[in-house]
């Protein structure tokens, strides 16, 4: 079983420096789960195109379908994208997963373990995700819940705190997220490693979910700004960047020979 493991790992690196480990110790890592509406890998978008951020390689696995295509971004107009994607900003400690297709079901687990192994030296992991509007039980409850490893809720207890917190999400407690794609099942394999996790996700409903991407990004804020550096000007206020992807993100429109 290690040697598997070690295998699996060895050969689903692939950095444009050529370095064969990613150094991620004291990075903060950003993670979308492929949930209803894409909304949490439209959520990265905004936060790769926004600040900039580098593609520094990607991940090869089993589990993802392989794609390729041209750039995502007008910062990085002479990249190309694959499945999985990695950008980086080195002055903010901030390393972004993107994810561009969805994964296998029977090697979910393995690239799972991979991956936790791979960024276990993280000081925290974030992973976003969605889960369907009518799960939402009661009208008057927040549409955002979250999930905290003990550690990850000590580093943040004034975020997170009860009453007196700065956030106002519900905590979830179940066993599903329904829509969440495999949020919950990666949020406990890095718990297990004792890697400072938080998931957080928003009640939404399948469409043009780019509004839900600005929430998710403009709430992780709340929590994160001293370490996702989005602000601009002295009211805190920031403004976000829409990649050129976006562009298309229904697909061409209707050719009128149709009709």
């Amino acid at each position: 079983m290690e040697q598997a493991a070690e295998y699996n790992f060895s050969k689903m690196l692939y950095l444009k420096n050529k370095a064969t480990k990613l150094d991620v110790a004291n990075y903060t890592v950003i993670i979308p789960s492929i949930c209803v509406g894409n909304a949490a890998q439209l959520a990265c978008d905004l936060l790769i195109a926004s600040k900039k951020l580098k593609r520094i390689g990607n991940l090869s696995h089993s589990a993802l379908i392989p794609v390729y295509g041209p750039s995502a971004y007008q910062h990085e107009p002479n990249e190309f994208v694959s499945s999985c994607e990695l950008y980086e900003s080195v002055e903010d400690k901030l390393l972004v997963i993107q994810f561009r297709t969805p994964l296998i079901a029977r090697h979910t687990k393995t690239f799972q373990i991979n991956l936790v192994e791979l960024l276990q030296a993280a000081r925290r992991v974030i992973i976003l995700s969605g889960s369907f509007g009518f799960e939402r039980r009661f009208i008057d409850d927040s549409p955002w819940a979250y999930r905290a490893s003990d550690n990850f809720k000590a580093a943040h207890a004034a975020q997170l705190d009860g009453k007196t917190s700065l956030v106002k999400w519900k905590e979830h407690t179940g066993e599903h997220i329904f829509g969440g794609g495999n949020a919950l099942q990666l949020f406990q394999a890095f718990k297990e490693k004792q890697v400072p996790v938080m998931l957080l996700f928003r009640y939404l409903l399948e469409g043009d979910n780019s509004t839900d991407a600005s929430l998710i990004v403009r709430e992780l804020n709340e929590l994160c700004e001293d370490f996702l550096q989005l602000h601009d000007g002295g009211d805190g206020s920031f403004k976000l960047t829409v990649p050129k992807s976006w562009n298309l993100l229904f697909g061409n429109e209707v050719t009128e020979l149709l009709f």
